[in-house]
């Protein structure tokens, strides 16, 4: 793993604000070694994992931001909490958790729109409350796969313009910008 998939990995995991204003620049810098030390400590917290907390992307740190980006759907990341993505009308989240590149892509969202704040207004919709808010039959949002967000300080036509560089479904509305990771595109 090279220095800058690792950089990427770490973004998409929110660590990205430390290593402003360099960002996935492929250079070991010493932000980067900073955002890495604090996911090592953060790792062994979340997992309950003992992995030595230096800075370094070897292959122990290399295996944990594997493992850590495979669990978001159902651990989150450091900036969504699973429970954000709980229906609004039964609490309940999909049984297999959220789509793990939903989140692994809002944080890369969070990440280019200056690490502000993303609100998420909707995510997981069990059928019934899917029937209830009159949502699509066929929504994303009934797979875990989508979300509707607010990016505090940030007009919904910027987040649209954003989110149309990392999701295969966004729409545009005056509120809010639905994202989701269905399979194809899907502008709306």
């Amino acid at each position: 793993m090279s220095v800058k998939t690792a950089q990427t990995k770490l973004i998409q995991l929110g660590y990205g604000e430390i290593m402003r204003p360099y960002g996935a620049d492929g250079k070991n810098g010493p932000k980067t070694k900073q955002a890495v030390r604090t996911f090592q400590s953060d790792y062994n917290k979340r997992f309950n994992k003992k992995i030595k907390v230096d800075g370094i992307i070897g292959p122990e740190t290399r295996k944990a931001l594997d493992h850590a980006r495979n669990q978001v759907g159902k651990r989150g990341t450091r900036n969504f909490k699973i429970s954000e993505f709980r229906c609004k009308g039964s609490g309940k989240l999909p049984s297999g958790g959220m789509d793990n590149n939903l989140l692994l892509k809002l944080e890369e969202l969070r990440y280019r729109l200056g690490d502000k704040a993303v609100v998420i207004n909707s995510g997981y919709r069990t059928p019934a409350h899917n029937r209830r808010v009159g949502g699509a039959s066929n929504s994303q949002h009934l797979y875990g796969k989508a979300a509707d967000i607010v990016v505090r300080g940030v007009s919904p036509s910027r987040v649209y313009r954003e989110a149309d560089k990392l999701f295969n479904g966004v729409g545009k509305y005056n509120t809010f910008t639905h994202v989701d990771t269905r399979n194809g595109k899907a502008r709306f």
